[in-house]
């Protein structure tokens, strides 16, 4: 297979090193590239940093609509038949301005940093409550399964209003939604799965903006469930699209970084001791944990009119891929971007996209990391893998599966230097 098509392949981009040379390769001896495959409509794979951030600044010459991620022919036609789309339900991610900008709008007071710190007290508590888990946990634990895919599930459904007894129940399907190309996460291989996942998400997050309308508090459902976009009640699409996404991306990429983050240290044990002595280093840490594992793997783009990039000659309608992992480890613009960092100045990374559709709980997801490890790191004594982590086989939203891991806690409650 050529590297263009490994893009499509979730095996290949479910496994770090043939992802990050099939960017490699792209990056040297074909930045704007065209792939084109049987089962999707053709599309621009942009690998290199600054071409990626030039076209996210640019949101008249690149829409987001009509086609915001990679899904197959088949699919997209399903979604138009069921939601008159070819993304289905249309969340903040597939809008375009100046609705984009009316429904972000919405709730981006409570993704600013001020009220995000605020947050920080329950944010350290639920960290104490996964790192005391981990510690009972007699010294082995799968710290994917077991903790960081639970710890951020914890902190978005509480701020939603998502009680605790029904957290299992949205992890499975934000699995099934985002791992449909895992053999373990997918619900199956139909077209029907995937839109039944969307449906149960509908009619869960419907019957939550009926429940707070009726019985509003000061939770983030209540927010969305009785927000006017002008001076009219949010339409229902929109509301429920608007749960899906924030439910969703609001806690699994979180999660992936955590578990990328902490293999991240253990195979550079000279930047875990850096931050154990050094606490003050948890916020850079987490945002070079998130350069290092950049989750979400791509984003698209529709041109407007008729582009060169790189030689190439994009047609307006056209659809381009952007390949953030690639951007964030693109020498051109990234210093050593192989070298995990954690003092590293990371203003220039793109895990969070850039622009009018930067990610909107970007603040939420670094202190959520920094957090955790400021939990973890005094009490943690040792830790070693146990077996081989295996990766989530996907090609838009990306991370660890399992990481078995042996652990010791330092009885006194300070870590011995690893």
């Amino acid at each position: 297979m050529s590297y263009p098509l490994n893009l499509l392949d979730a095996s290949i981009m479910g496994d770090e090193a043939n992802m990050y040379e099939t960017f490699r390769q792209l990056r040297e001896h074909d930045p704007v590239c065209l792939v084109e495959h049987p089962d999707f409509e053709p599309f621009w794979a942009i690998t290199r940093h600054d071409d990626i951030k030039a076209i996210s600044q640019n949101n008249t010459e690149f829409l987001n609509n009509p086609r915001t991620v990679l899904i197959q022919k088949e699919f997209e036609q399903a979604l138009r038949d069921k939601f008159g789309t070819r993304n289905g339900l249309e969340t903040l991610i597939h809008m375009d301005n100046p609705k984009h900008r009316k429904l972000r709008n919405v709730t981006r007071d409570w993704f600013k940093p001020g009220p995000i710190e605020k947050l920080g007290p329950d944010m350290s508590r639920i960290a104490r409550q996964y790192v005391d888990k981990m510690e009972s946990m007699g010294g082995e634990c799968d710290f994917v399964k077991d903790i960081a895919l639970l710890y951020p599930l914890r902190v978005i459904m509480s701020i939603i209003g998502v009680a605790p007894e029904e957290e299992g129940m949205m992890l499975k399907l934000t699995q099934e939604l985002f791992g449909g190309q895992d053999p373990t996460q997918s619900r199956g291989e139909g077209v029907d799965d995937g839109l039944n996942v969307l449906m149960d998400f509908f009619n869960y997050f419907t019957a939550v903006v009926e429940d707070r309308k009726k019985n509003p508090n000061q939770d983030l459902a209540s927010v969305l469930a009785n927000a006017l976009v002008d001076g009219e009640p949010m339409a229902q699409l929109d509301q429920i699209s608007y749960f899906i996404i924030t439910a969703t991306a609001g806690h699994d990429t979180t999660s992936a970084t955590i578990s990328g983050g902490m293999k991240a240290l253990l195979e550079h044990p000279e930047q875990m001791r850096k931050l154990r002595e050094n606490p003050a280093l948890s916020r850079q840490a987490a945002r070079e944990m998130i350069r290092w594992v950049s989750p979400v793997r791509h984003m698209m783009r529709t041109a407007t009119k008729d582009v060169v990039l790189q030689g190439k000659t994009i047609r307006a309608g056209e659809s381009l891929c952007l390949w953030y992992p690639s951007a964030n480890r693109d020498a051109e613009a990234i210093e050593n971007p192989d070298v995990f960092d954690i003092e590293r100045d990371n203003r220039n990374q793109l895990a969070f996209g850039f622009g009018g559709h930067m990610c909107l709980g970007q603040h939420l997801a670094v202190l959520e990391v920094e957090l955790f490890f400021r939990e973890l790191l005094p009490r943690l004594a040792h830790m070693e893998l146990a077996a081989d982590p295996e990766w989530v086989q996907a090609i838009f939203v990306g991370g660890l599966k399992s990481m078995p891991v042996r652990y010791s806690f330092a009885s006194s409650g300070v870590a011995a230097a690893s």
